[in-house]
């Protein structure tokens, strides 16, 4: 009489509890780089919006398209505070609007003429067929544009909120710790069934 095999149920167990873990071990090695990441990206938004401001710099979300293709609606950025007579025909400035003084505008310079005590600046969007003609003292200060960040307003300005706030930086952190303390509290302690009483 031939020994068929049988399979061990302990095995099947055992392999079946071993796989389980394996899928959750990867699910919290997931977890932890998911919310690493959103940290980390976190964070940088935080830093790229407000850095510059350390350095005599300002950012900006840009809220129109008006200087498509240099600079994007969503797009950040980041201006420079210069005195009038230190721009450039060519530069890109931020100035106060000539029809609203609450509302900054980020526009190319086109002209640019000293009179006096004034300087008289003719500004147009690069996607605008209209321009703008303001005038300001030369002891004053308008913004050079230095560099942007492509569609990082869209992120700073839900930052600044307060729902914005809690997503982009308490949830992942909250997701990390939630996920360290599932891997602390799972772990197995070493060596519970060795220990003998004599």
């Amino acid at each position: 009489m031939s020994a068929v095999p049988h399979p061990c149920p302990l095995s099947a167990a055992y392999a079946k509890a071993w796989r389980a873990r394996t899928r959750r071990s990867a699910l919290r090695r997931l977890a932890r780089v998911v919310a690493f990441a959103l940290v980390g990206f976190a964070l940088a938004t935080a830093a790229a919006a407000t850095v510059p401001t350390l350095f005599g710099f300002q950012s900006f979300a840009v809220l129109s398209g008006s200087m498509e293709p240099a600079i994007g609606t969503g797009d950040v950025v980041v201006v420079r505070k210069i005195a009038p007579l230190d721009a450039k025909i060519g530069d890109v400035v931020t100035f106060r609007s000539p029809e609203d003084p609450g509302r900054l505008v980020t526009h190319r310079a086109t002209s640019i003429q000293a009179s006096g005590g004034t300087v008289t600046f003719v500004t147009k969007g690069d996607a605008n067929t209209g321009v703008e003609r303001w005038s300001i003292a030369a002891g004053g200060t308008i913004g050079r544009v230095e560099y942007r960040l492509p569609k990082l307003g869209y992120v700073t300005n839900r930052v600044g909120s307060r729902f914005g706030r809690l997503a982009f930086l308490v949830l992942p952190a909250l997701v990390l710790a939630v996920s360290e303390l599932r891997r602390i509290w799972s772990a197995e302690p070493k060596g519970s069934g060795d220990a003998r009483q004599e």
